[in-house]
C-alpha cells in the first residue's frame, strides 16, 4: 500500500478511530460522492465548472465546512433521556458529535462569523 500524503502513524490513528484495521476503500468512495453531490464543480460531466484554483480550493472548503456544521447526520443522531412529543433523537452534525458547538449551525450563522487568521510568529 502507498500513502498519498501524511505520516503512517497518523494514517493508523485515524484508522483506529474509525474502527478499520486496514484502509477501507468504502469508505473514501462514500466521503466523494457526498463531496460530489454537494458541489456541482466536482460532478462528472456537469455544466457548472470552476476555472481558477483558488474558487475549486474554497468551494471544497464550504461544502466540507456546511458538511460538518450545518448537516445532520442520521447516523450521529442521539438518543433523548425522555422523548419530547413523538421526538426520540437529537440529530447532530459531525461537529456536534465531537464537541465543538452544541447546536445545528445555519449557513448564514457561518458566513456571519468572523474568522481570524493564524498570527505569524
Amino acid at each position: 500500500m502507498r500513502k498519498a500524503h501524511g505520516s503512517w502513524s497518523r494514517i493508523e490513528q485515524a484508522l483506529d478511530q474509525m474502527g478499520y484495521n486496514t484502509p477501507n476503500t468504502s469508505t473514501v468512495e462514500r466521503f466523494n460522492g457526498t463531496a460530489r453531490r454537494m458541489n456541482a464543480h466536482q460532478v462528472r460531466r456537469s455544466l457548472a465548472f470552476a476555472k481558477r484554483d483558488r474558487t475549486r480550493h474554497a468551494l471544497a472548503w464550504w461544502s466540507a465546512t456546511v458538511y460538518n456544521w450545518v448537516r445532520e447526520h442520521r447516523s450521529l443522531r442521539h438518543r433523548l433521556e425522555k422523548p419530547v412529543g413523538k421526538k426520540q433523537f437529537q440529530q447532530r452534525t459531525p461537529a456536534m458529535a465531537i464537541g465543538l458547538t452544541t447546536y445545528v449551525w445555519t449557513e448564514a450563522q457561518i458566513l456571519r462569523t468572523p474568522i481570524y487568521p493564524l498570527s505569524k510568529i
